[in-house]
């Protein structure tokens, strides 16, 4: 299922994505050392120490590799360039979009990222894993994958949606209406507004009243309204 990777793929979900990483990770500390741990080494087999640093938890094994993948060719761990809060999120951005690219499941990033990409291989192979698998404090895929949504859930909420103004239409000026006519147009007006209110109200009750029941005796009947309307339409001259 690997996808060609592409830069543009999600950017604004890559956004929210990697500020929930960070938060889950650090609460956005860039300077963060994780607990040392032991693991085993995916190309020996033997069980190696590693320790995750920076706001993103990046294992120190993988930092130097990666850095590289994103196209920084100068970085050093020698000259302790992880706290580099750019380097970090450059780095991050990449693998993130990566990750995503090759699996299209935000859930098999987050595993990929917590616990391994055979983790996310096999779920995108299989369908399921086994998320009871924990690390070395104790917590396991599913509760990591959870606490990633919710934070994810949250970001989402922050979002300011750009509201676009709104042009109205220009009017023109012409002849001013007769007051007379002007007084018969709103009262017009306001007797629709009355019928539709009458009517929305009876049929929210489960009831038909009349016509007549239902308005201002001054809106004449029914039948004038028909008559009315349809002189209005050019039906009837």
């Amino acid at each position: 299922m690997e996808n060609e990777m592409t830069n543009d793929s999600n950017p604004a979900l890559i956004d929210i994505y990697l500020k929930a990483l960070l938060m889950r990770e650090s609460t956005n500390n860039y300077e963060a050392k994780h607990k040392a741990s032991i693991i085993k080494d995916y190309a020996t087999g033997k069980p190696i120490r590693v320790q995750a640093l920076g706001g993103y938890g990046i294992l120190d094994i993988n930092f130097e590799k990666w850095a590289e993948q994103a196209g920084l060719q100068e970085f050093s761990m020698e000259d302790e360039d992880w706290k580099d809060p750019v380097a970090q999120d450059t780095i991050a951005r990449y693998k993130v979009q990566e990750y995503f690219n090759k699996y299209n499941s935000w859930d098999a990033v987050s595993i990929a990222w917590f616990s391994g990409e055979g983790n996310a291989n096999e779920l995108v192979r299989n369908g399921t894993i086994d998320y009871t698998q924990a690390d070395s404090n104790g917590v396991n895929i599913k509760d990591y994958v959870a606490s990633m949504n919710n934070l994810i859930s949250e970001e989402l909420m922050k979002m300011e949606i750009p509201m676009e103004p709104i042009n109205l239409p220009s009017t023109v000026a012409g002849p001013p209406t007769p007051p007379v006519i002007a007084k018969q147009r709103d009262n017009q007006q306001v007797f629709a507004a009355q019928i539709l209110d009458a009517m929305t109200k009876a049929n929210a009750g489960g009831m038909r009243p009349s016509f007549e029941s239902q308005v201002p005796a001054e809106a004449g009947s029914f039948e004038d309204a028909v008559v009315e309307t349809k002189v209005k339409r050019g039906e009837i001259r």
